[in-house]
């Protein structure tokens, strides 16, 4: 199972869809993402904070618990490599008639499809209509 950064910004702070996607995650054997979740979560963390939607308190805590995981709490981060990059790139060339491919979001795809970490779970539409054109499976959405 592969979780891009706002599935694990979901993890640690409260969203209305919080509760689905710890169930998706709870008791998994593996649980992967890439080291491109370090910045891309502490960005999202920071600007739920400046923008009010979490107080200092809880960023704070959200940080710690994130570092946690992936400090050895159950959540594994493969690194990004020149590899990775260049499958990225022909990610974004195959599925620019279908989804325009972000750079980061490519680096996410790219990271599950080389390190087979299937079902890739977001929730980006984007990122979703890309899985798809490369025939990556995906985990479900709530409802």
């Amino acid at each position: 199972m592969y979780l891009d950064s706002a599935i694990l910004v979901k993890l640690v702070v409260r969203e209305p869809d919080s509760d689905f996607y710890a169930d998706l995650v709870d008791g998994q054997p593996s649980v992967r993402s890439s080291e491109l979740a370090m910045p891309e979560c502490r960005s999202a963390l920071l600007r739920k904070w400046r923008q009010g939607q979490i107080d200092a308190w809880t960023h704070d805590m959200a940080w710690t618990r994130l570092q946690t995981l992936w400090s050895g709490g159950g959540l594994v981060l493969h690194p990004v490599t020149r590899g990775i990059l260049l499958e990225a790139a022909r990610d974004i060339e195959k599925c620019m008639a279908r989804a325009p491919l972000r750079t980061l979001d490519a680096i996410h795809i790219a990271t599950c499809l080389l390190f087979r970490e299937y079902p890739l779970i977001t929730n980006d539409r984007v990122m979703r209509v890309a899985a798809e054109t490369l025939h990556l499976p995906l985990g479900a959405l709530p409802r």
